[in-house]
């Protein structure tokens, strides 16, 4: 019998070379808030995210239903924060939708703001997050969904040793209605991820 999701033990931060991956909590909203609001049309397009823009005080609130949902288990989510700077970059996860702790099996999703972008932050972050799910979750299988024609995204999976397991036309709907093409790529066996820093 698997064990209660609630009993894993999971960090509260994990780091790599250049970023220290942290549990949403309190006072975290307004950094967040710089981070999504830089890039916030490209996560429209991409990612789904709704067309109102949040507030700073959504996003505090948000951070600390998030702190909850990371310690019951339901949806595991980190912010991204780079070392040299104590600047929040962006946000990665395993969201609740591709988590099945029964296998256990689980998705990486992420996203940078733009003006860090192409530097390889969110490369190091998925990485880490696949590194903890094979080595702490005992993850038998883990994916990431990327929009067939966001390139930049779908490269993250390719350089991480992911294979491009299929593409469905559906997901989600952009802005404009159309059906995003969604790639799936997949990880099997922590063997295939390359040896990066990662340490909790």
């Amino acid at each position: 019998m698997p064990k209660n999701p609630i009993l894993v033990d999971i960090p509260e931060e994990i780091e790599t070379s250049r970023l220290c991956l942290k549990m949403p909590k309190a006072g975290l909203g307004p950094q967040l808030h710089e981070a999504i609001m830089d890039g916030y049309d490209d996560s429209i397009k991409w990612l789904g995210w709704p067309q109102a823009k949040p507030s700073t005080e959504d996003v505090e609130i948000d951070c600390r239903k998030h702190n909850a949902e990371f310690i019951l288990r339901d949806f595991i989510r980190f912010i991204i924060v780079e070392k040299s700077t104590d600047r929040t970059i962006g946000r990665c996860a395993f969201p609740s939708f591709q988590s099945n702790w029964l296998i256990p099996q689980f998705g990486i999703s992420y996203f940078i703001r733009r003006s860090d972008r192409a530097q390889g932050y969110a490369t190091e972050a998925a990485h880490a997050l696949a590194y903890l799910a094979f080595k702490l979750l005992h993850a038998q299988k883990i994916e990431i969904f990327c929009d067939a024609d966001n390139r930049a995204s779908c490269r993250i999976p390719e350089k991480l040793g992911f294979i491009h397991e299929y593409t469905q036309r559906g997901g989600w709907l952009r802005a404009d209605s159309s059906l995003a093409q969604l790639r799936t790529y997949a990880l099997f066996d922590i063997v295939d991820l390359p040896t990066r820093e990662v340490r909790w």
